[in-house]
């Protein structure tokens, strides 16, 4: 009867099938309600608030005039791009110097796996201005330290999930600086990267891989949602 029924399929094949179908479906569903954290740093306007915004709600971001201040709750969003999605967790928080130990105090208690450290051409333009190279620094500075420096002298040593799986550097604003200056080689040579290699390779030999991106945060949801996705699945 049973056979009958099958119409000569093979009861093997059909429970296999049923297997890898559930599995993916198990999965499917573990991606949606589990959040990976995601670090978002970086100098003062730099566009980590509107990067937040676009990850919460797609389109077109409105200027944002205030600045952030400290360090705000984190919050979940929902990733969806070539039909693949993944829910991830930020916390919006202030670029200015005296907000730095509040990138620490986030990436410490939510056990950031992705840091997003944001640029825009600012170092180019300005000569002088180097607030992207000392923050990039301080942050480098702070992944790699074994351990975790707290108050009053005191240090607590990293676990393995304290550090980072890896880190990417994305130049944002490229809808404004893109024909500013002459390139003509691949993007991740372009000279908006060239002063943090240093940092890069620190990262690189202690194990935790950099990935160099481009993105016009305010404008292109889609450079935003790849490059999230990019960074979750290749590393």
């Amino acid at each position: 009867m049973l056979k009958r029924f099958l119409g000569g399929f093979n009861v093997a094949t059909l429970l296999t099938g049923f297997a890898i179908i559930t599995a993916e479906a198990a999965a499917s569903f573990y991606r949606r309600i589990h959040a990976i954290n995601f670090g978002v740093y970086g100098a003062s306007k730099v566009g980590k608030t509107t990067l937040h915004s676009q990850l919460r709600t797609r389109g077109e971001v409105p200027v944002i005039q205030d600045r952030t201040v400290g360090l705000h709750r984190a919050s979940r969003k929902v990733v969806k791009i070539d039909k693949d999605s993944r829910t991830i967790k930020t916390a919006d928080v202030g670029g200015q110097t005296f907000y730095w130990e509040e990138w620490k105090k986030d990436m410490k208690k939510r056990k950031v796996k992705y840091v997003i450290f944001m640029i825009d051409d600012r170092h180019l333009s300005e000569a002088y201005n180097l607030e992207h190279q000392l923050s990039w620094q301080y942050l480098v500075d702070l992944i790699c330290d074994d351990y975790w420096r707290l108050p009053k002298g005191k240090s607590k040593k990293k676990k393995d999930k304290d550090f980072p799986i890896a880190v990417g550097i994305w130049a944002n604003k490229y809808d404004l600086w893109k024909d500013k200056y002459e390139h003509n080689g691949a993007i991740d040579k372009h000279p908006i990267f060239e002063p943090f290699k240093l940092g890069m390779q620190r990262l690189q030999d202690r194990g935790i891989p950099c990935f160099k991106y481009i993105v016009s945060a305010k404008s292109d949801p889609e450079m935003v949602y790849r490059g999230i996705m990019t960074m979750v699945k290749e590393y």
